[in-house]
């Protein structure tokens, strides 16, 4: 897997496409998203290629370790208060 900062490394869609037809790409935006692509024609293929690649086993394992995770209950709860305020107030 190639991991591309977009921050550091400026290219368009058809470098990163053509990056794709040989292996998956993680795209890190300067924003600190993070985007996946790879040909969605063979996903034996792809799976093959990433268990076998220890740059996303090594990003496997870091998100692993990030200790901050919120419950999806809690992001629900926290929408619908959201929700219920934007009401009063409409």
């Amino acid at each position: 897997m190639k991991t591309v900062n977009l921050e550091k490394e400026k290219m368009n869609l058809k470098e990163v496409i053509n990056l794709a037809r040989k292996e998956p790409v993680l795209l890190l935006t300067p924003d600190g998203e993070e985007f996946f692509i790879s040909e969605a024609d063979d996903f034996e293929k792809e799976v093959e290629i990433l268990r076998g690649s220890t740059a996303f086993q090594k990003f496997l394992d870091e998100r692993a370790e990030c200790k901050h995770r919120i419950p999806l209950e809690d992001i629900e709860k926290e929408i619908e208060k959201e929700l219920v305020g934007q009401q009063k107030t409409a």
